[in-house]
């Protein structure tokens, strides 16, 4: 039972395991809606037509953007953030590393832009072109 209690502990405090969670809830969250928009179909359109108006290619559009911006934002704050930690563990301790690691607010704010990133390429994946009608 104790290593069963370690390993969940391990597991629990790894940089990637809150955000690897809230990539699969983004992955699930992209499958549900566009299953709800299978079922709602043209008449959500018709009813809500300044929300949901836009065109294939607006939409395509706006998820590229908003999947490319996400995916830079993610890589630079991760980026400068381990060029930082590199920089402090090598002038204080090593146990800054640790500190960094299980802390969820790093945790979160990283899980959220992959979770947005990964949400984006799910629904851009399922969105139809002109050049396949």
């Amino acid at each position: 039972m104790n290593k069963l209690k370690q390993a969940w502990l391990d597991l629990n405090s790894s940089l990637w395991f809150l955000p690897a969670l809230m990539v699969g809830g983004a992955v699930l969250l992209a499958l549900g809606l566009i299953e709800a928009d299978g079922l709602l179909g043209e008449r959500a359109v018709a009813d809500w037509p300044r929300l949901l108006g836009a065109g294939v290619e607006g939409s395509r559009a706006m998820l590229a953007a908003i999947a490319g911006s996400m995916i830079t934002i993610a890589g630079t704050i991760f980026s400068i953030t381990v060029v930082a930690l590199s920089l402090a563990s090598s002038q204080y301790t090593p146990r800054i590393l640790r500190n960094f690691m299980r802390d969820r607010t790093n945790q979160f704010v990283l899980g959220f832009f992959v979770g947005v990133f990964a949400y984006c390429l799910i629904v851009l994946r399922t969105l139809g072109g002109a050049d396949e009608q």
